[in-house]
């Protein structure tokens, strides 16, 4: 499964529009496909939105798990920045409870 990023926008703010792709990449975990999060056209992700699509997978699952299963492909490096402070961010979160 592929999920392109630019046909939802250039610019992704909304935690409530990261909340219904974080669903969706799960569904598709939970039946066992390979999500590939394709960022051509994306110039800028928030913070939240980074979170709730993808922070928030790791409370249901490991990163290593999460790195088997997903690639990320043509963001920009403020994209993967932000995603990368987000995962890093919620797996200290998690291992300070």
């Amino acid at each position: 499964m592929t999920i392109n990023f630019s046909h939802i926008g250039n610019i992704l703010g909304a935690r409530v529009l990261g909340e219904e792709i974080r669903k969706e990449i799960s569904s598709a975990l939970a039946r066992n496909e390979f999500v590939t999060f394709d960022f051509s056209g994306v110039d800028f992700i928030s913070h939240g939105f980074a979170d709730e699509c993808f922070g928030k997978l790791l409370l249901t699952m490991k990163i290593e798990e999460l790195k088997k299963k997903t690639t990320f492909k043509n963001a920009n490096t403020l994209v993967k920045r932000t995603i990368a402070f987000a995962l890093k961010e919620r797996l200290l979160q998690l291992k300070s409870v």
